[in-house]
């Protein structure tokens, strides 16, 4: 007696032990089908069995049934496969084929290939037949699909070989590194990185070498597909390149963020994900506060700035004091012998006064700011530009470099591209009080000057005149004023270098006199520099607070002109929507 006939015999038992011998035998059997009487045996205990046997024979009989369909769909696939009609064939069928792991599918599966005209079944099958169904045999027959058409096929086909894992192959995926299309030679690098590590190295320095910017891209693009290995010290030199420079800071982010990303298999973040969180968000918090105080504001020269970024370059900042060469005896009395005959001030009234009528009632020496800007702006961009041709009537066509231009009776239109730079110089003096420009130049060449510090000068011999105009508010204006909108196709870099960025203190004698007769008074000051007599303004209590502002604050360039200096942001384009948004 077999063993399915023993088996049989003991689920026919009534001993329970014995029909327990024979469910485990059938729970395991091999073959694709139970016969009937099994089947009804099976029924029979699961109806009328105790529920320790009646459950096993369930399970049988729902494995059985599962069985039979699967025997009966596979049947069905493998006839569709064999004939070769792809009107009757889905992806699905093709799923189910390479999950089953028997040979007659895989010789099925490479006949239908071969024969397949379908895109999307040839995608798929070059791709995970290998993969399912690994021989080296298949080499052949993939080969044929590396010069199809289809950028999807030939990338999937890569993939299938790599599956493989031969030897043989890694020529093969050289070739495909000067292939048209940046995604075959992308997932071809990646490939061989993965195969082997040495021969992608040489591979990869070739393609990030050639003048082509898709062939460095497909390069850089490999290179962050591929786990475990830092060729960072490829990319980098690419940085330097303006056409590859995005693709390649991307790749040099990634693999900065992969040596990064190490710290966190360290065993103390072991199934901690919230200590995990607390050190990225810090991360991401200090690079933030870098990148505002680094890359933003800069302290050293750049020639060319990041492309398609404004950069903000601040040289030299700080607070000058201006020492006085006319001592306040000197002062009182040039304003005393000007009070009526200098200045004129009381001469244009109708009624002129007579010098003892004019009465001295205050006088202060002041610390008055002033704002010293020294700065250069420059832009780099490309213009598009048509250029009219005058041509022999007997020419119909022009070349130019690789473009071709129809000619029509002796005319024709180029487009060209125009690299522009534009740089302007500003040396600009403004009133810290009223934010008007004043020339102050001469003051700079005859004043004694001195850095100074907030403390100082409030503690010196002049009140000082607190400023009501920020840095803040001088970088955004200028901000405005020299980068504004361009007709551009692309900007290349801008960059605004402020070379002098100081708050000056000038010293000033201030007089006030009345015509107690006409009820009249008139302000004028004496510059401590120069002696010179202009009209003067009386300050209201308003206008003098206390204390002087922090440095800190009076330096801050501030959130806003910040805002329109982020790298990687067009200006043009902000300064244009900030503009609209001011005259609102």
């Amino acid at each position: 007696m077999d063993d399915y006939s023993a088996n049989l015999a003991f689920l026919n038992s009534d001993d329970p032990d014995e029909q327990l011998r024979g469910l485990a035998f059938f729970a395991v059997y091999e073959e694709s089908e139970l016969d009937d009487e099994v089947i009804n045996r099976l029924i029979d205990l699961s109806e009328n069995a105790p529920s320790h046997i009646s459950d096993i024979a369930g399970n049988i009989i729902s494995q059985a049934v599962s069985k039979q369909e699967q025997h009966a769909v596979s049947e069905m696939v493998l006839k569709k496969l064999n004939e070769a009609d792809e009107s009757k064939i889905n992806l699905r069928d093709l799923e189910w084929a390479t999950r089953l792991n028997d040979e007659k599918f895989k010789i099925a599966l490479e006949k239908y290939l071969d024969k397949c005209t379908d895109t999307r079944h040839i995608s798929w099958l070059v791709k995970n037949l290998p993969r399912n169904y690994p021989d080296p045999q298949q080499i052949p027959l993939l080969k044929t699909f590396l010069t199809y058409s289809d950028d999807r096929v030939v990338a999937n086909t890569i993939e299938g070989l790599e599956s493989l894992d031969n030897p043989e192959i890694i020529p093969i995926f050289a070739q495909l590194l000067s292939h048209p299309s940046h995604r075959v030679r992308s997932v071809a690098a990646g490939a061989i990185a993965r195969i082997n590590p040495d021969q992608a190295r040489n591979f990869l320095f070739s393609m990030l070498n050639q003048d082509d910017p898709d062939s460095v891209k497909a390069a850089c693009h490999a290179i962050r597909h591929i786990k475990g290995k830092d060729f960072i010290d490829l990319v980098l030199p690419m940085l330097e390149n303006r056409s590859t420079r995005e693709e390649a800071a991307k790749t040099v982010a990634w693999l900065a963020y992969q040596r990064m990303a190490k710290l966190f298999t360290l065993p103390v973040f072991a199934h901690r994900n919230d200590l995990k969180s607390r050190v990225a968000a810090s991360i991401i918090e200090l690079l933030r506060e870098q990148c505002r105080r680094q890359f933003h504001l800069s302290v050293d020269d750049e020639d060319s700035p990041e492309q398609g970024a404004c950069q903000l370059i601040i040289a030299e900042k700080g607070l000058i004091a201006l020492s006085p060469a006319i001592t306040a005896d000197k002062a009182d009395k040039i304003a005393e012998e000007n009070k009526h005959r200098g200045i004129n001030f009381f001469t244009r009234l109708i009624y002129r006064p007579k010098p003892e009528e004019i009465k001295l009632t205050r006088s202060e020496a002041r610390y008055e700011p002033f704002w010293q800007m020294v700065c250069e702006a420059r832009v780099d961009f490309v213009r598009e530009k048509s250029i009219h041709l005058d041509l022999e009537d007997n020419v119909c066509e022009l070349k130019i470099g690789d473009q071709y231009f129809k000619a029509d009776k002796g005319k024709a239109f180029v487009n060209i591209d125009e690299r522009c730079v534009i740089r302007k110089d500003h040396h600009l003096f403004i009133d810290a009080v009223t934010g008007e420009n004043r020339e102050f130049s001469e003051l700079m060449k005859g004043g004694f000057s001195r850095i100074a510090t907030v403390d100082e000068i409030a503690d010196s011999e002049f009140k000082p005149v607190p400023a009501r105009i920020k840095a803040s508010i001088l970088v955004r204006d200028m901000i405005f004023e020299t980068m504004k909108p361009l007709k551009a196709i692309e900007i290349i870099a801008q960059s605004l270098k402020i070379e002098k960025l100081n708050l000056c203190f000038r010293p000033v004698y201030v007089y006030e006199y009345t015509w107690e007769a006409k009820d009249t008074n008139v302000v004028f000051e004496i510059d401590g520099i120069t002696g010179k007599i202009s009209e003067g303004r009386v300050l209201k209590k308003t206008d003098m607070p206390n204390d002087l502002m922090s440095e800190a604050n009076l330096f801050d360039i501030g959130a806003d002109a910040i805002g329109l200096v982020v790298p990687g942001g067009e200006i043009a384009a902000k300064i244009a929507k900030a503009f609209t948004r001011k005259k609102n």
